[in-house]
């Protein structure tokens, strides 16, 4: 089946298994009717809820045909999904966009925040894939320890020395109390080996980490994903996500952008855009 198939028209899955993540989020595994290959953490699909509407999603893994979502609990769509059970069809459209694409031979350094780890996620599994695994470092930021995303299996990779996790929170209910940002600076000033940071979360939480990294030589290269912009059609045909002034559409020049490209973004952590195309402080 040609890729233009999968960006035409949803493709209709079946929920295979859910499972609760933490408080208001859930994990859906939904099995494609086709084999799609190449798929790239940071890469995005559109999720249509029949009867509902159609949402951007980032994707958590991708494995022999099951894709993984992990979403909240936040609007009608989402409340919709929550009501669906094992068996239950949706569509799939994508997959869209372009991914981390992590160079070898530097320290990963990753920081999320909010609902920002499920890319993060999918970019760990692809890093440890790798015969010759680099240092990962994970840095994993929430309001409390009931909304830390995948904490049971960050920990056990921690325990299994694949990663070093570094959770906070900002009521310090579990690791350090305070934010992702603080933890990543801390470890720049302590290494001096090559890394690259990656990032996906709240958009003002990467524009701090995006001004740290600028203060390290050591820091080759910053991705940083702005998958929660508002994107309508997923394929740049109605330029709803368009960023200042350069241009770029984050649903296929993004939603991942380096470092390069997010100097030229004078929106970034700034102001996004409604649906309507009207601005709205970050």
């Amino acid at each position: 089946m040609p890729k233009t198939y999968y960006n035409a028209k949803p493709m209709m899955s079946k929920i295979t298994d859910i499972e609760d993540e933490c408080k208001d989020t859930k994990t859906f595994w939904i099995e494609l009717p086709y084999k799609i290959d190449r798929i790239k953490a940071g890469q995005i699909v559109m999720l249509w809820i029949p009867g509902v509407d159609e949402y951007p999603i980032g994707v958590a893994g991708y494995s022999e045909n099951i894709l993984e979502l992990s979403v909240a609990k936040m609007g009608e769509g989402t409340s919709a999904l929550f009501e669906k059970q094992i068996g239950d069809l949706v569509g799939i459209r994508g997959f869209f966009g372009k991914g981390f694409n992590p160079p070898e031979g530097v320290i990963h350094i990753l920081a999320g925040g909010g609902f920002g780890m499920p890319p993060l996620k999918f970019l760990i599994n692809q890093l440890l894939e790798r015969k010759n695994a680099d240092s990962i470092y994970v840095f994993q930021g929430a309001r409390s320890k009931n909304l830390l995303m995948y904490l049971e299996k960050f920990q056990n990779l921690d325990k299994e020395n694949k990663i070093i996790f570094r959770p906070c929170t900002d009521d310090g209910s579990f690791g350090d109390k305070g934010f992702p940002t603080t933890g990543v600076e801390n470890l720049l000033n302590q290494i001096d080996q090559p890394s690259v940071i990656y990032a996906a979360g709240p958009e003002i939480m990467m524009k701090i980490l995006f001004n740290i990294g600028k203060n390290f030589s050591s820091v080759q290269d910053m991705k940083m994903s702005l998958a929660d912009r508002y994107m309508r059609c997923g394929f740049g045909l109605c330029g709803a996500c368009v960023v200042d002034p350069v241009g770029l559409r984050i649903c296929i020049d993004g939603p991942v952008f380096s470092a390069k490209q997010l100097d030229q973004i004078t929106d970034f952590g700034t102001y996004a855009r409604t649906e309507s195309g009207a601005k709205k402080r970050i």
